[in-house]
């Protein structure tokens, strides 16, 4: 797949952790808006659609060893196309292109194309222009026979993913004829077995990203997207808690090694964020098991973890990924002098008060670095305060008025006082 693939996008959703907001709510009535004739092709149980008004650009984002990419799509390149991502036993994507009003026997374009796709042993059908509908022609194409007759009960029946709950909040939410929009329910079907592999676990990220948001909307820039999460008011979605919380400022990028491969930094304001957790674990039926879990830690480690949040006056806390391992650190209010390793009195602390986004199989040893500390074990610890780190990282870090960063060698998102931002690193 090319680094601008639709899986590399997936990244986003775990990051809405704490990128929600309550303007895509679906207690509002979604604002008037026309909707692109293709969106009726995607049926209702679809996890996904790319909408664009060019088919070379929009195509682009599709797994790019799918059999669709062996079309010659020239003919079709600057037509309006929708790619609905369906799940029948595996993921499986429906093309439709939009054929103009030029009925099929008279289009070599599209006779041309139906040919290839037989040739292919693709499954395709014309549908000519409705006059009455005021629709033109379309061509479907996909690599299962079984999802187009799907898709051709949804047309027939005039239901469409249009009548999924919530989507058309999402679709009100992409204000555009250009989009793409992700149903979180369907992250784990959506999601390549690679994705993220040796970052986080895949059961319990893909079960997280459920209770983030019900659908996820990416708009086209020049060199990314805009990122827009949709779900209802309710507390139990995790996007709409820690959007409450004030812009900060990360200074992580100061100390990142050179061959960092994932950073996730997180700005800290207390008591925002400490109440905000709580009133997420409480709507999420979770508080007691926290606070039982905050009672063991004090008691094995004879502090509490809460007492240390504040003594230390936490405001900053990160993951990295990197050559030598992975560890978690904390900035302070004020900065530590440099340390070297030794064992770690606070094991389990970051997990519980920040979530599993921070849980490291093994924080057995701490540090200090930069002004910041750092947990892990002992021999990423020691790599890391080791490690080559380029000269000027920190100035090229969009750490000033922020909520949340996540970085990866070809991609950085950033949410910011402007909105969410996914952009591709442009020196990759």
């Amino acid at each position: 797949m090319c680094k601008k693939s639709l899986f590399a996008l997936i990244l986003v959703l775990p990051v809405l952790l704490s990128c929600g907001g309550r303007s895509g709510g679906r207690d509002a009535a979604p604002a008037e808006r026309r909707i692109p004739a293709l969106i009726t092709t995607v049926p209702s149980d679809a996890l996904g659609v790319v909408c664009y008004d060019r088919c070379a650009e929009g195509l682009s984002l599709y797994d790019s060893t799918s059999v669709l990419h062996r079309l010659d799509l020239s003919a079709f390149k600057n037509a309006r196309m929708a790619l609905s991502l369906c799940y029948n036993g595996s993921l499986v994507p429906v093309l439709a292109l939009d054929a103009g009003r030029a009925p099929a026997d008279s289009s070599e374009a599209v006779s041309g194309l139906l040919a290839q796709a037989a040739s292919l042993r693709l499954r395709a059908d014309y549908f000519p222009p409705d006059e009455e509908a005021h629709r033109d022609g379309f061509l479907l194409i996909t690599p299962s026979d079984a999802q187009l007759t799907a898709v051709k009960r949804h047309l027939s029946e005039h239901t469409s993913i249009l009548d999924a709950p919530g989507f058309r909040e999402a679709l009100a939410a992409a204000d555009d004829d250009q989009f793409v929009i992700l149903r979180n329910g369907g992250a784990e079907r959506l999601a390549p077995a690679s994705w993220l592999k040796g970052f986080f676990p895949r059961r319990e990220l893909t079960g997280f990203l459920r209770s983030v948001a019900d659908w996820t909307v990416l708009k086209p820039l020049s060199d990314g997207f805009t990122v827009l999460p949709v779900c209802s008011d309710s507390d139990t979605y995790y996007a709409n808690i820690l959007a409450l919380l004030p812009f900060g400022d990360s200074r992580l990028g100061a100390i990142l090694p050179e061959d960092t491969r994932l950073a996730v930094a997180l700005p800290v304001s207390q008591p925002q964020m400490r109440q905000a957790v709580e009133r997420w674990q409480d709507a999420s039926v979770k508080l007691t098991r926290y606070k039982r879990t905050l009672e063991e830690l004090r008691k094995a480690s004879g502090k509490d973890p809460l007492k240390w949040e504040k003594e230390l006056d936490i405001k900053e806390i990160a993951l990295v990924h990197f050559g030598g391992g992975a560890v978690t650190l904390v900035r302070p209010a004020k900065a530590v002098e440099d340390r070297e390793p030794a064992e770690n009195p606070w094991r389990g602390f970051l997990s519980i008060l920040y979530g599993s986004a921070f849980s490291l199989p093994d924080d057995s040893h701490t540090a200090a670095y930069g002004g910041w500390y750092l947990y892990g074990s002992e021999a990423a610890v020691r790599a890391f305060l080791d490690a080559g780190r380029p000269d000027g990282t920190g100035t090229r870090w969009p750490g000033r008025g922020c909520r949340l960063l996540v970085y990866e060698p070809d991609k950085t998102l950033a949410w910011d006082k402007k909105g969410i931002r996914l952009q591709w690193n442009s020196n990759r």
